[in-house]
């Protein structure tokens, strides 16, 4: 296989900062639901910023998106990653793929020439850790099937499908060939569901694409409980059962829930002080992806998933500085 993990999803660069309850209240007056991500025009997320920017808050300027933190994580743990998004000519477009690159993450993304924006998150943290993301997809809402490489997919371990790619008709249809491209070979496919609000609105697309035979599903309870429309885990873990042969949901400080197609597991969380919220899941994605395609079970992998996120919630943004990802790996195995 060329690549452990190819994986597709939205090149966003991410704008953090943190906010105090106060903040939070202005959230309310813009509509804006704490806690999970909403879709906002460009004008509107430059109004926050500004916002923020003139309250004295300085932000923490980083490579984003939910797809590109997993495999960023899997890479410096030590897959072979491969990343397809795109991104504007611009300057946080240049940005983005000088930070691909500087994680040993593959891609084949030249930036394009339009009069598009690379797309933008500005992600807010409050002082409960919890991040509230406003996401401004840019140029990824051109997004299309023409820039997938399906050689890529094809010699590839795992497909990973970040789930915010359904709230577009073009994501969609990525998603789609992405997912008929790996099935036509051996990779296998996985998908996270990203967010309780995409699996809200966007509940039938998501149903296309895990009737489609997914092998690995990515998700947390809130977004189990969504997709399952139930308010019981146990209820949703058996509906999941139907879905996939196999699944994560993570608990946050809990753990999470497992089952590998024989036996379900659970995996007890780890007590920390926790700072930022953000990031968790995709960094439990990237090292459960890093151990499977490393001859590893999915239950060894949901528990060093755990201890990563563990780690990254300790830290303002969804990632850590480089070296860290190598003292993990080494505490852990």
């Amino acid at each position: 296989m060329k690549f452990d993990v190819c994986s597709v999803g939205s090149a966003l660069v991410d704008f953090t900062f943190s906010i105090d309850k106060d903040y939070e209240k202005n959230l309310i007056n813009h509509g804006i639901p704490k806690g999970s991500m909403t879709l906002i025009e460009r004008e509107e997320q430059e109004t926050l910023i500004n916002e923020l920017i003139e309250m004295g808050k300085a932000p923490d300027k980083a490579c984003g998106g939910s797809g590109t933190n997993s495999t960023v994580a899997a890479s410096l743990f030590g897959a072979k990653c491969h990343m397809t998004c795109i991104v504007s000519d611009d300057e946080h477009g240049r940005f983005y793929i000088e930070d691909l690159a500087s994680n040993n993450v593959n891609h084949t993304n030249t930036p394009i020439r339009s009069d598009i924006s690379s797309g933008r998150c500005l992600v807010m943290v409050s002082d409960d850790a919890e991040r509230t993301m406003c996401t401004n997809l840019g140029i990824n809402t051109e997004f299309w099937t023409s820039h997938l490489d399906e050689k890529i997919i094809e010699t590839s371990q795992y497909l990973f499908l970040e789930g915010y790619l359904v709230a577009s008709p073009k994501g969609m249809e990525v998603c789609k060939k992405a997912i008929n491209t790996a099935k036509e070979s051996d990779t296998k496919v996985s998908i996270s569901l990203s967010d309780p609000n995409i699996v809200n609105a966007f509940k039938s697309e998501i149903k296309t694409l895990l009737d489609m035979e997914c092998d690995l599903v990515f998700c947390n309870e809130d977004e189990a409980l969504a997709y399952a429309e139930t308010d019981n885990i146990s209820d949703a873990v058996q509906a999941f059962k139907e879905i996939s042969p196999n699944f994560l949901i993570t608990q946050g400080s809990s753990g999470c829930l497992g089952f590998n197609g024989k036996n379900e597991f659970n995996i007890p969380g780890i007590k920390v002080n926790a700072i930022d919220s953000n990031g968790a899941g995709d960094m439990f994605a990237g090292a459960v992806l890093y151990c499977i395609t490393s001859g590893s079970s999915l239950e060894k992998g949901a528990i060093f998933g755990c201890y990563a996120a563990s780690k990254v919630v300790g830290n303002v943004g969804p990632r850590l500085i480089k070296d860290e990802y190598l003292k993990i790996k080494n505490n852990f195995f």
